[in-house]
């Protein structure tokens, strides 16, 4: 097997195309190209060839990983999908992930926490709320739950926040607005119980 051709790409400049035999097999970053020291009319037998196409792709799916958490954190299952809509093949994305989370790049447990922190104390911020976007990210439920009873969120308080932000945009009588409280209360995601008790405290204030 020779490399019969290292065209770049007109797109993307940094990017090349590599031609065994006169057959495109594969792209290639500038660096991972220059890192393999891989030229013009190089010679490879299979084994060769399969190895070096395995770093390839290797190194391109934790290049892309790496771009993304760079922006900001992410759980396991928003990299692995991420590198799934990139076509990277399983068995590379699963090689990366463990490489990630063995160097502490990806760790649900701190994302988790983390989230929980920045978000649980902005008005309307619900404990069901919490969960639902965190189980949605593909945090572990339990590690949800555990990260949700650490926090000591306050649903009422946070209910009442809700609430009184609310308030000043409702129209009719006592019991409209009562029941226009609970409604949106119940779609932020708050309990039952701290709904009611918010929409009737609010409600006896204003009276």
């Amino acid at each position: 097997m020779r490399i019969t051709g290292i065209e770049q790409q007109k797109k993307n400049t940094k990017r090349y195309n590599i031609y065994i035999d006169g057959e495109y097999r594969c792209s290639v970053e500038e660096d991972i190209l220059q890192e393999l020291n891989l030229s013009k009319d190089m010679e490879l037998n299979e084994s060769e060839f399969n190895h070096t196409l395995k770093i390839i792709q290797y190194k391109g799916a934790l290049r892309a990983a790496l771009y993304m958490l760079a922006r900001a954190p992410k759980t396991e299952m928003e990299i692995e999908k991420y590198l799934s809509d990139k076509q990277h093949a399983p068995k590379v994305i699963k090689k990366v992930l463990e490489y990630l989370k063995e160097i502490g790049y990806i760790n649900d447990e701190s994302y988790a926490e983390s989230y929980i922190r920045s978000i649980k104390d902005v008005t309307g911020t619900s404990r069901r709320s919490i969960y639902q976007k965190l189980a949605a990210k593909g945090v572990d439920k339990e590690i949800i739950q555990q990260k949700l009873e650490q926090a000591e969120i306050d649903d009422y308080a946070s209910a009442i926040g809700a609430a009184k932000k609310k308030m000043g945009s409702l129209k009719g009588s006592s019991r409209e607005k009562k029941l226009k409280l609970l409604n949106y209360l119940y779609r932020k995601g708050f309990g039952i119980d701290a709904c009611k008790r918010a929409a009737e405290e609010l409600i006896r204030e204003e009276d």
